[in-house]
Parts: C-alpha cells; structure tokens; sequence
C-alpha cells in the first residue's frame, strides 16, 4: 500500500489523489492477500492432540493482527501518507541527520531502480524468452529437494530437542530390594557425574553443575515412586549460553561414565521436559498372553541395542516378588472344582475365613479360622493341603493343581482389554534418527515378530501417537484451507486458471523452507510443518500483487509480454520491501538462544526461509508460468477455431474494464483474421 501511494506521489500527483489511487490500485490485493493468509492459519486452530495445546493462542493472535492491520492499512496508513512531503522537492532546511537520512533513502532507492533496469528486466526477459527450460528447472528443485528429505540427508525429528538446564538419573532395583543396595548405587552414580563435572570444559571457564540432589527411597519425578529400591540423583547445570555443550550430550557421557550396575533393574537418564511427554521411541506390545508379550518385549529390546545411538532401552514391566502360583488339572474339574473354589479354600487356610461374629457392646468382633502358625510356616506343608469337592469329599492338593514356583507380577497394565508392556528408548540424534528407526523396524522387524507371537498387537506411542494426533486433523483442515484460498483468488481474479499458477508457488515455498533448515542444520520437525501450513497464506501474497498489476497492463491495452515486464518491474519494490521486512522480522526469533524461544525456532525459520525462497520465484517463475498458461490458451484456440489469434486477445483480463451495461457484446469476443484478411 505504501509503495502504490509513493509511486503515485513520484508521479507529481497531489497528496490526496495519490493516496486515493494507490488504495484504489492495490486496495483489492491487499484484501485477497490478507484473507488468504487468515485461511492459511485457520487449520492451525483445529490441531489435535496435545500438540494442539502448545500452539493454540499462536493463530488467534496472527489473525486477530491481520484483521486489525488490514483496517489500518485501507485506513489509517493512506491518510498518514497523505502528509508527507513531496519526494520530487528537495528540502534544504533539514538538519545535518535528516540530510544524512535522506542520503541514505535516494541511494536505496536509486539503487533498487538501477536493479531493476540492468539485472531484474533482462532475466526477466531471459526466463520468459527460455520460459519452458526455466519451468524444467524449478521442477528439478522441487524433485531434488524432495530427494533430500526421502534420502535421508534432512532428518525427521517429531519434537525439536531443547537443552534444559537439570538432568536427573534415576535408578530401580527389584522389588524388595535392601536400602544398603540402592544407596551404594546412588553413590556410584553422584561420583561419576562428579567425574563428568571435572573433566568436561564449560564455554565461560565456569564448573558444570551449580547444584545436586541425591535421594533414596523415592524418585525426582512428576509423580513420584518411593520404596526402598527406588533412588535418583539431579544435577543443576550451567546455563546453555555459558555451558557450550548440549545437556543430552552430557547425558550419554554420565551413563558411559557410570558403567554396570550389578542387579539393576534400570537405569534411566532425563533432563528438563519442556516438551510435550513420551519418548522418541514407545512401542506398545499387547495381548491376552503375559509370556508373549514378555518374549516379544526381550526380543524388541535386543534389536534396539543393535541401532547405534540408541540407549535407555527399557520397558515398563514390573517383576514382582516370587510367589506359588496353582494351576488346576483337567481331571479335578471331572470332581466338580473349579479355579475359584481352589482359590477360596486356599485363601481361608493361610489367610482365613470367617467363622462367626460376636456382638460386645458397641463393638463387632469377627472370628476367622485358619492353619496354625506351624503349618504355614513351611512350603513344603502344601503337600499335605487337602482340597474339599463339592459331594463333601477330601482330596490333597497336589492331586488336584499343579504347584509352580515364579516371580510374579507387582503391576499389570490393561489397555483395550489387552494386557500392555511398553518398550520405550531415547535416542542420540547426532548418530540416529528415530523416525529412521521405527520405518525400519516397521518394514523389517515388526513383521517377524507378529509370526512368532500371532495374538500379538504392536501399536506406535510416545511422540508418533503425538505426531498422528496432529497430522490427522491437518489432513482435513490443511486442504480445506488450500480450497478456500483458491476460490478467494478466483474470485478476485475472475478466473480458475490463474489461481493454479499462484497455488504453484505453495510446494516452492515449503522447498525454501526445507533449504533453509538444511543450511542452519536443523532437523525438521512437527513446528516446521506447522510453519509450513501457514506459509501456505504468505507465500501467495507477492504472486497476487504482482498477478493483479499484469492484469491491470493488459486491461489498459499493453502487449502480453510488455505488460509482464512492465508489472514486474512495477512490483518489485512492493515484493522485495515485503519480504525483506517479513524475514527481518523473524531473524531475532530465529538467532534467540533462549530455552522458551526453542519451540518456534523451526516454525520461525519455515516461514522466513519459505518467503525468501518464494519471492525469487514470483519475481521470475510466476511471469514465466503466466507466459506458460497463455501458450496453452494460444494452442487451445487454435484446436478450437483453426486460427493463432493474438496473444492478448485470449486473456480474459482485457475485458476487465468493459461496462457489461453499455457494452455487453463486447465481452468475451476475439477477433479473429481469416485467409482472406477479414477480421470477424
């Protein structure tokens, strides 16, 4: 808008009409432009899942921005420009700092001129003239930057890793485990992060840990477990900035630096969760059989430890003390028992059954009856249980049941009616990439293990449940947006095809996006997606202001390709200022090391690399794809008629300024010259 009423005013227009023509040039691209990018940020408020959650606030604050920027800019902006001085006067009363100031704006100004006459024209003129090979090019980008992604060569990461300031080892034992135990462990642990803390060299020369904690009898978590066999030891770290190495980083060398644990359940490492919960690898194995799952959970475990970069492999089974367990033989049912009778004579005989109550005074003394301290003091004294059938009958125990001896089972987890053991891992994403994992697991490993356990079911979790939560409702949302921003500029445009070559600069945008966390090196991740979606809205800005100035050229009367260089050194002060100041805006976001900012980082730099990476293509792809889509209009015609009318003639935008009233006919006609030279 501003540069519209600032090319006016060079124009020696009056403050007033130059406000009023440059609103009146631009006013309907502005509109169109913001609209498309509300709808571009309107599937990120129907994010499912927990992801959701953490991005929530983020679309209703940009949109409510947009809509209060669009009535300052059709309002407010005009009639501040409006006051400005004439850019063709030159003021000799201004200040030393005014004059330098001024200095400065005629050499950038003269400076993008001179661009645009010797350097952007002529490519122009080149990628128009090689209009088919520039199209090749573009697609070649498109394939090799894909190339880059399914390759492997740009990771997949679900959540990016922030480096927190607290790592916390925690340490469990089987159950029953003795205190002297735990805490001769929990003192090997302190002692090798001490170690750590000694030879590792921090940025600012400063000691590694600020602070620790060491604690037995219960574990430094959001929902602490206690008992005698749990214990945890926490160290507060350097700040980032200060520290220089990354807190995962120290985190494998404290697990190096302790070595095996004798009798350790496990051995777990964590630091701040400043992201959503779960870890980068859970899979869930479910089934009716406890056995299976169990083998299958070894089994998936051992080929965890075969992945480098792949540690604190663990599962969430809890072995319980050892206990007898009875099993009923075929033959006892054939004398009437069943399991619960079993159960229930047992239970009474060492735990007791109630016999009688007694009424003294107020209180309510119930009698229980069971076997004497003596004969349960000995296991071998089961031998000798006698079991009652239901005719009255006794028989002993062991001719009725099998007797086993086995731990059992402190938790059993039930998900679905199935009973769940979770195998979770944390991953080093300097040698692995988790994504990369489970598709190879999924492919290879997941199949043989559902033959060697056929009721077995492998389900996905952690940070892959999360990512599917929020991709699923992106897969509705995301192409809905995609359809509304297509009839916003069809609609404006008065034309389906031209819509089409605007939506083309959508995947080019995601591959600036791509290249920019290629270049920066980071990973891509579930925010950049995000920030992806909503370039969708951005990236199509540029290529309606400069669409709608060609239009306008034609309308006026220009030459096809007159009007496409005319428009596109019209526009390209307004497209270059755009997105200078749209990246320059997002770069402080970008290059903030704080913790907090770490989450927007990827999203930041979708965008900012996405719209760099675009303007370069409406500058030079989208005039060559307009060049494009007249050549299809051209052959179209002359399919249809037998004739090669003008270029201009198949353009609906000549007609735009024919009054349908006063001249209905005229609408839609193309002349067309015979053989014989008559034109019809």
């Amino acid at each position: 808008m501003g540069e519209a009423i600032y090319f006016h005013r060079k124009q020696g227009k009056p403050p007033l009409k130059a406000a009023v023509d440059g609103v009146s040039e631009v006013g309907m691209p502005v509109i169109a432009a913001v609209i498309t990018t509300i709808v571009a940020f309107i599937p990120l408020l129907y994010i499912g899942g927990i992801m959701g959650k953490f991005i929530a606030i983020m679309p209703v604050v940009v949109i409510s921005c947009l809509a209060v920027s669009l009535v300052e800019c059709l309002m407010l902006l005009p009639a501040h420009l409006s006051h400005l001085p004439d850019p063709n006067v030159r003021n000799n009363n201004m200040n030393r700092l005014a004059r330098r100031l001024e200095t400065v704006h005629r050499l950038t100004s003269s400076g993008m001129e001179w661009f645009v006459a010797r350097i952007y024209t002529p490519l122009l003129s080149k990628a128009l003239y090689y209009r088919y090979i520039s199209f090749c090019i573009a697609i070649s980008v498109l394939l090799l930057t894909i190339g880059l992604v399914k390759g492997g060569i740009l990771k997949f990461e679900v959540f990016p890793e922030i480096d927190g300031f607290i790592m916390t080892s925690t340490v469990e034992f089987p159950s029953g485990t003795p205190p002297d135990v735990t805490s001769h462990a929990i003192e090997k642990i302190d002692a090798a992060l001490l170690r750590l803390a000694e030879h590792t060299q921090t940025r600012s020369g400063d000691p590694l840990i600020e602070d620790r904690l060491s604690l037995i009898g219960q574990t430094l978590e959001d929902l602490p477990k206690s008992g005698p066999h749990f214990g945890s030891v926490q160290a507060i770290l350097l700040d980032s900035e200060r520290r220089g190495i990354h807190s995962k980083d120290l985190m494998v060398k404290w697990e190096k630096e302790i070595g095996p644990i004798p009798g350790v359940k496990s051995l777990t490492f964590t630091g701040l969760q400043a992201g959503p919960p779960g870890s980068p690898i859970e899979v869930w194995l479910q089934g009716h059989d406890m056995n299976d799952i169990l083998g299958a959970a070894d089994d998936l475990m051992d080929r965890l430890r075969k992945f480098e970069g792949v540690y604190q492999i663990r599962s969430d089974f809890s072995q319980g003390k050892n206990e007898l367990r009875l099993e009923l033989k075929p033959e006892a049912r054939t004398l009437g028992l069943t399991v619960e009778d079993l159960a229930r004579q047992i239970y009474a005989g060492y735990y007791g059954d109630e016999a009688v109550r007694l009424q003294r005074g107020r209180d309510d003394i119930r009698i229980k009856v069971r076997y004497t301290a003596d004969e349960r003091s000995r296991i071998s004294d089961l031998e000798r249980v006698r079991i009652r059938t239901p005719n009255g009958y006794e028989v002993p125990l062991i001719s009725v049941a099998d007797i086993s001896f086995a731990p059992g089972y402190s938790t059993i987890t039930r998900t679905g009616g199935m009973r769940r053991v979770a195998v979770s891992a944390d991953v080093d994403t300097n040698k692995a990439n988790a994504s990369e994992i489970l598709s190879e697991l999924d492919l290879n490993f997941f199949p043989q293990l559902k033959q060697r356990y056929p009721e077995l079911h492998v389900a996905l979790q952690g940070e892959q449940k999360k990512m599917r939560e929020s991709f699923d409702s992106l897969f509705v949302a995301y192409p809905l947006a995609i359809l509304g921003i297509f009839i916003i500029i069809a609609t404006m445009f008065r034309s389906y095809a031209q819509p089409f070559v605007i939506l083309f600069t959508v995947p080019f945008g995601i591959i600036g996006a791509v290249l920019g966390h290629l270049l920066l090196g980071y990973n891509l991740s579930i925010m950049s997606i995000f920030g992806m979606v909503a370039l969708t809205g951005v990236v199509v800005n540029d290529a309606i202001i400069l669409i709608e100035r060609v239009n306008e050229n034609i309308a006026e009367g220009m030459s096809f390709f007159d009007a496409i260089l005319n428009g596109g050194a019209r526009r390209f002060r307004a497209i270059f200022l755009t997105s200078l100041s749209t990246v320059g805006g997002l770069a402080p976001l970008i290059m903030e090391t704080d913790l907090q900012a770490k989450f927007l980082i990827p999203m930041a730099l979708s965008i900012a690399a996405g719209i760099a990476f675009a303007t370069v293509l409406t500058l030079v792809l989208v005039p060559s794809l307009l060049a494009l889509l007249s050549d299809c209009r051209l052959l179209v015609h002359r399919l249809k008629y037998g004739f090669w009318p003008k270029r201009v003639d198949v353009e609906p935008a000549k007609d735009r300024h024919v009054d349908l009233l006063e001249d209905e006919s005229a609408l839609g006609t193309i002349p067309v010259t015979t053989k014989k030279g008559i034109t019809s």
